[in-house]
């Protein structure tokens, strides 16, 4: 979201709807059901949360 500039959390998914790229970048098919809103939300703090989010940003700092 950092890279792009995208400010709330539903744009990915309206993104993920019509642009390729944000598509390849997550492994979802052009013709792909894409997830729902709360779904998205939910893992994505699920991952903020995790040990693998606490490291990245610590090795950014470093």
């Amino acid at each position: 979201m950092l890279l792009y500039t995208i400010r709330a959390s539903g744009c990915p998914l309206e993104q993920l709807r019509y642009n390729l790229l944000f598509r390849w970048f997550v492994g979802a098919g052009v013709n792909e059901k894409l997830w729902h809103a709360k779904v998205f939300s939910k893992n994505r703090d699920r991952l903020l949360e995790g040990i693998v989010a606490r490291e990245l940003f610590a090795w950014i700092v470093r």
